[in-house]
């Protein structure tokens, strides 16, 4: 264990347990409490089935859609986007606790639906090594990974690393606008396995315009891969 992921152990240990939103002490990690899970507003699925592009107002959120099915459990809006903030960009590893609660709670409802589909493949949004060296970690994979290994009977072999390189370093997507992110994205991904007549979910922790997903998906596709699911942690709403 290196020296920054062991101070990281020890602030998981010693942070005061308490809920993150009504602030009852709680025996676990920085969770939220049942009541304040309960709550917290969260994305529900359309009547009709688990794919959120079928609730119109998520799907005018996209202006092309590549990508077959989308699953998400929250708005990016706070306080979930603190929480990821904090995450992302402050190195605030035990915000992950609460994301990952989250998840699972939400994966839990979906998957009990009789449309919900398990991928033959998953996996997590890749950094470029340059940007993985620079913030030392992938704070997609840190939520995820341990929110779906640790889910009741998940099978550990659908999560895989080495399929998808991003073999381009990129700038940040947030404060591009529509054209420049489709720019700054366009051939920034490599399909390193084979992906022929595979179902795939790729995951990231916020999807706004649907850009790198598209372009995960178009490059999934060209691959060889049959059908490709967007999930997220959250999703950005439209601004009004």
């Amino acid at each position: 264990m290196t020296l920054f992921w062991f101070i990281k152990y020890i602030e998981d240990v010693f942070f005061k347990h308490s809920c993150l939103m009504c602030s009852c002490t709680i025996k676990e990690q920085p969770k939220l409490c049942e009541i304040c899970l309960l709550d917290l507003p969260k994305l529900s699925l359309p009547k009709k089935g688990v794919n959120l592009l079928l609730r119109p107002d998520i799907n005018r959120l996209f202006k092309k859609v590549k990508f077959d099915s989308l699953f998400a459990a929250l708005w990016y809006q706070e306080p979930n986007s603190i929480w990821l903030s904090k995450l992302k960009f402050n190195n605030k590893i035990y915000f992950r606790h609460v994301l990952i609660q989250i998840i699972q709670s939400q994966i839990n409802i979906a998957s009990k639906h009789e449309n919900w589909i398990w991928p033959d493949m998953i996996i997590i949004m890749p950094l470029h090594t340059r940007r993985f060296s620079m913030r030392g970690f992938n704070q997609v994979e840190q939520v995820w990974r341990e929110a779906l290994l640790t889910l009741p009977g998940f099978d550990r072999s659908l999560l895989t690393e080495e399929v998808l390189k991003r073999t381009k370093y990129t700038k940040a997507q947030t404060n591009l606008n529509a054209k420049q992110r489709h720019k700054n994205i366009s051939s920034a991904f490599t399909v390193k396995g084979d992906v022929n007549g595979k179902v795939i979910a790729i995951v990231d922790d916020v999807i706004t315009t649907g850009t790198t997903i598209n372009e995960v998906s178009d490059c999934l596709k060209a691959a060889g891969a049959n059908h490709v699911l967007a999930w997220a942690t959250c999703l950005t709403p439209l601004q009004k």
